[in-house]
Order: C-alpha cells, then sequence, then structure tokens
C-alpha cells in the first residue's frame, strides 16, 4: 500500500479534481462545500508533510516565510482598520494563498521522471471524469447552463464556478492537444481536437472561444517550426486538423452560445442615447471635455440619469455609498454605453473608490474583502485587479514576481539550449501558462479558486522541472 500510494498519490490528487467540483454541486450550502473543506485539508497537509520530509528546508521555509508573512501583515492592518469580519477575509485570503503554496510545494515534490508522468496521467484522468460527467450531466438534464436560459452548457457547476469551469476546460484541452500529438493512435489524433471543439463551441463563453485559437494556433505553430528547428518531417494532417477546426468555428460561430450572448449584450449597449437626448436640447457634447459636461446642469443632469439607470441594476449601493459625483469622474464622463453596463467594469469601480479611500498602509497591503460584502455580488471578476485593491501594492508585487520568476526560468533555458528545449511538451506547458494568466485577467476565476488555482500550480510546478531538475541537452519525451 505504501509503494502504490507513492506511486500513485499524484495522480490521485489531480484526477480529483473533477470529482471534487461534482461534488460540490451536489454538496453546496450557504456557507462552503464538501470539496472546499477536502481542498483547504490538502492546502494544509501539503507544506506540513515537506515541513517534516525535507532534508534541505532552507529555500522551502524561505518561500513559506514570505507567503505567511505577508499574510500576517495583510492581517494586522485589517486589525487595525478595524475587522469586519476577520473568519470571512481569512476564507478568502487562503483562496488566493493556495497557488503559490501548492505551487511550491509540488515544485520540491515533482522531482524525478516518475513523479511527472504521475501529474500527466492525473491530467488525463481529469479529462476523462471530466467528459464523463459532463456526458452525465448532459443526459440526465441535471446539468447548469453557463449562462441562464439554456445558453451554453457547463454541466455539474455551480453557478459561482462556471468562469472557473471553462478556465479548466481551457487547462485540460491544452494538454489533451499535447496528448492527440504525442499519440501513435489515429483515432485518437482526431477525437481529442474534435471533442476540444465540441466543449469549447457548446460552452459559451468568450474564454472558451478565443482559447480554442489560441490552442490549435500554438500546437499549429510548433507543427510548422519542427521542420526548419528540429529537421523533423512535417506533420502536415493534423496541421490541417487544426486549421481545419478553426475554419469551422468561424463559420458556425452565429449558430453558437457565445454568439448568442454577444447579440443579446450588443442589444442591451444601446450606443448614443446620452448623446442624442441632449442633441434634442441643442447641446453638442462631442466637443466638450469631460470637465465642461460636469460644470453644465443641464448635460450633468442627464448624465445622472442615465449612469443611475444603467448601474443601479448592477450594484444598488453604489451611488449610496459613495455619490454621483465621483462615479461620474471614475468613468470620466464617458458616453460609452457597452462600458458603463459592463458588470466588471461597475465593481472596479466599487473597489477603487474603495481602495481611494484608504491610508498609505491599506494601499500597501489591500483591504478587508469584507468591505465589499458577503454574498459577492461586488467581488471582482478579474482576478489581476481583485489581487490589487484586496492585497495591495505589496500583495500584487509579490505574486507578479513568483509567476516571473518561473518565466525567467524558462528564459534561462532557452538561452542554455533553446533548440533541445523546442519541445511539444515544454510549448504545451507555456502556452498552458500564458493562457491561464491571459485568462485571470479576461475570465479571471483563475487565481482566486482554488479547483481552478491547482492546476496553474501544477503547470508552474512542471515548468519548474522541465527548466531545473533535467539537464540541458537531455530532455527527455514521456
Amino acid at each position: 500500500m505504501k509503494t502504490f500510494f507513492k506511486n500513485n498519490w499524484l495522480t490521485a490528487l489531480i484526477a480529483a479534481q473533477p470529482l471534487l467540483d461534482a461534488l460540490a454541486y451536489f454538496t453546496r450550502n450557504e456557507v462552503a462545500t464538501a470539496a472546499g473543506y477536502i481542498r483547504l485539508g490538502i492546502l494544509m497537509v501539503l507544506p506540513l508533510y515537506l515541513l517534516f520530509a525535507l532534508r534541505e528546508k532552507k529555500g522551502f521555509l524561505l518561500s513559506m516565510g514570505v507567503i505567511g508573512g505577508y499574510c500576517l501583515l495583510h492581517v494586522l492592518n485589517c486589525f487595525r482598520t478595524g475587522y469586519i469580519s476577520l473568519y470571512f477575509d481569512l476564507a478568502y485570503l487562503l483562496k488566493v494563498v493556495q497557488m503559490p503554496v501548492l505551487a511550491v510545494c509540488l515544485t520540491y515534490l515533482i522531482r524525478d521522471e516518475q513523479t511527472k508522468r504521475q501529474a500527466y496521467r492525473g491530467l488525463a484522468a481529469s479529462m476523462i471524469l471530466l467528459g464523463g460527467c459532463m456526458l452525465l450531466a448532459f443526459v440526465t438534464g441535471t446539468g447548469n447552463s453557463t449562462y441562464g436560459e439554456g445558453v451554453g452548457f457547463s454541466g455539474w457547476v455551480i453557478n459561482d464556478n462556471r468562469n472557473a469551469h471553462s478556465i479548466i476546460l481551457v487547462t485540460l484541452s491544452c494538454f489533451a492537444g499535447y496528448f492527440a500529438l504525442n499519440s501513435n493512435r489515429i483515432w485518437l489524433k482526431i477525437a481529442l481536437p474534435l471533442l476540444i471543439t465540441l466543449a469549447f463551441l457548446t460552452n459559451g463563453t468568450k474564454g472558451c472561444y478565443f482559447s480554442l485559437f489560441g490552442i490549435f494556433t500554438g500546437f499549429s505553430a510548433y507543427l510548422l517550426l519542427e521542420r526548419p528547428i528540429l529537421g523533423k518531417r512535417p506533420r502536415l494532417r493534423m496541421l490541417a486538423l487544426f486549421v481545419g477546426l478553426m475554419t469551422f468555428s468561424l463559420v458556425i460561430y452565429p449558430y453558437t452560445p457565445r454568439a448568442r450572448v454577444s447579440e443579446a449584450q450588443a442589444k442591451a449597449a444601446k450606443q448614443g442615447e446620452i448623446e442624442a437626448v441632449l442633441l434634442e436640447k441643442g447641446i453638442d457634447i462631442s466637443t466638450m471635455t469631460p470637465e465642461e459636461r460636469f460644470a453644465d446642469p443641464v448635460v450633468k443632469e442627464v448624465y445622472e440619469y442615465y449612469y443611475f439607470r444603467y448601474m443601479v441594476g448592477v450594484l444598488p449601493d453604489l451611488f449610496e455609498r459613495f455619490g454621483m459625483d465621483r462615479v461620474l469622474w471614475h468613468f470620466n464622463m464617458s458616453t460609452d454605453v457597452a462600458k458603463l453596463i459592463d458588470t466588471r467594469e461597475i465593481k472596479r469601480c466599487y473597489s477603487a473608490m474603495i481602495f481611494e479611500d484608504s491610508d498609505f498602509a491599506t494601499k500597501l497591503l489591500g483591504f478587508e474583502v469584507s468591505e465589499i460584502g458577503f454574498d459577492g455580488t461586488h467581488d471582482l471578476e478579474n482576478d489581476w485587479p481583485a489581487i490589487y485593491y484586496y492585497y495591495g501594492w505589496l500583495g500584487l508585487a509579490l505574486y507578479a514576481l513568483f509567476i516571473l520568476y518561473f518565466f525567467l526560468l524558462v528564459l534561462r533555458r532557452l538561452r542554455e539550449d533553446f533548440k533541445g528545449s523546442f519541445t511539444l511538451e515544454n510549448v504545451t506547458l507555456l502556452m498552458c501558462l500564458c493562457l491561464q494568466l491571459g485568462l485571470a485577467q479576461f475570465s479571471g476565476a483563475v487565481l482566486r479558486r482554488p479547483n481552478v488555482s491547482i492546476y496553474l500550480a501544477l503547470v508552474l510546478a512542471l515548468i519548474a522541472y522541465q527548466c531545473v531538475c533535467l539537464p540541458a541537452k537531455e530532455e527527455k519525451s514521456l
């Protein structure tokens, strides 16, 4: 049993993630989910294990010390300003620190080919289990739609995790493409890209739709460069498959859930309303500066009416808490309706004004998440602004430097051995990392959702293994 666990623990950990998401769907309550407690247990157990198991602890202790030291400073500052809810703030903080903590732990644990193979077996198992769960959800009619009213399909995914689910699809699809190109089975080479396309087009999110082109373009570029860099025969059939699927996705777009959502959003954004009303009053604001618009009482009254109408349905307390004038200046008297009705922009406005009202120490360490409420209504939907406002200049800097370290490892390895590092595995890992970090801003739910951040931590650990543990010019394939 001990040997079996040693040879399969990482596979089991990764393979369990889709099952934990399904468990969360069926066991969710107002407080938490059973899956959340399991993931919290994993977050606690791995560092404790390494604390006792590692012989050389200096680097590990330094990493944990930096993370823990920042968390302590943030908590102490919140005590200084007056805690609203220590429990809620700590629970949120644990979700955010899971990625760097697990990335450090997995970097120390993935130190040989056997453990790395476990990781890839786990990713393969996750794909199969996630696909099986989505199929069961669809067949039984118990799955959740992505946007409500039957627009898009996510499966056994709670509403708060729909963006997270789309990012998990993107992550696992990167490796599905890798397995397809690395396989000797013709049916698998064809089936996996087809399944990726099906999953992305039926999901309905922008993240999935555009990532389809990102993934297939990335693999196509690799196939085109294989011959000039590595001297390999071009794999024209796979290249044609990727190009064909991208072409198909462009042609079928008008009939996809993504197109339906975009069309509804475009109809909601009635551009030119403010300008048209003011023109009827004989006022052309096209040549007026923001200051002139604000100073004109007639113009300002029209702005106030439409700003309130656009935003009150998203955050009813926005104007009550900060006043109309501050909101007008935050958006710089803009008439861009698409921006003014954008939920993400309105939530960012709310957090930005809390941040503006904070003192220096709070701007350095971030304000308490409880400031925006407990029901998630005001929670930012983009990860990088959330890290900035909730954890301040220092928190954002530490997070960015942590990820930058892995990019520096990649650059160092490329400088040492570019040709030897140009492998399908390395291209897949780097492409997946770039998509994850991009989706953290574009779609959110990468850095603050434990069910997604564990995949980011795994990708970073695998990159560290490829760049540090494997000697240059001796890259091994799975």
